[in-house]
């Protein structure tokens, strides 16, 4: 299996390769907020939430002390199973960090926001659209090597 440098250069490469692309071949689908936003995600998708997560891996190092929330996955999660699942294994990790983050504020103001969405839904799916790209990456990488 590759490994997570050459991941990270491969996710950047292919980011940038199909950025010039659409860009040359004057195919403009977002925005430039929305490109951010989508590059925003792709960097978090690469670099935080990754299928390494369920490993000892630089990815779960790069959550510092933080990194203790995500040995409930690691116990739950083998491995080159469903967290390299090309949509499964993303949104997994993302329901389970969206789970902690929403304790965590239930626990601090004893009440969930009321205004549940702060974010306009667009952006939001921009951003987990980049996530889920960065991870697809990863696991086709793997795939591959």
């Amino acid at each position: 299996m590759p490994g997570y440098n050459t991941h990270r250069r491969f996710n950047y490469a292919v980011f940038v390769i199909i950025a010039a692309l659409f860009y040359f071949r004057s195919l403009i689908l977002f925005e430039p907020a929305q490109l951010f936003v989508l590059g925003a995600g792709f960097f978090v998708g690469t670099e935080f939430i990754t299928p390494d997560l369920d490993i000892e891996s630089k990815a779960i190092k790069r959550w510092g002390a933080l990194r203790t929330l995500w040995l409930p996955y690691k116990l739950l999660f083998k491995h080159g199973k469903s967290s390299h699942n090309i949509v499964y294994g993303a949104v997994v990790r993302l329901l389970y960090i969206g789970i902690i983050i929403l304790g965590v504020y239930y626990v601090l103001f004893r009440a969930l926001p009321s205004n549940m969405m702060i974010l306009p839904l667009d952006i939001v799916l921009i951003f987990l659209t980049g996530i889920i790209i960065a991870n697809s990456l990863h696991v086709i990488l793997d795939m591959i090597f």
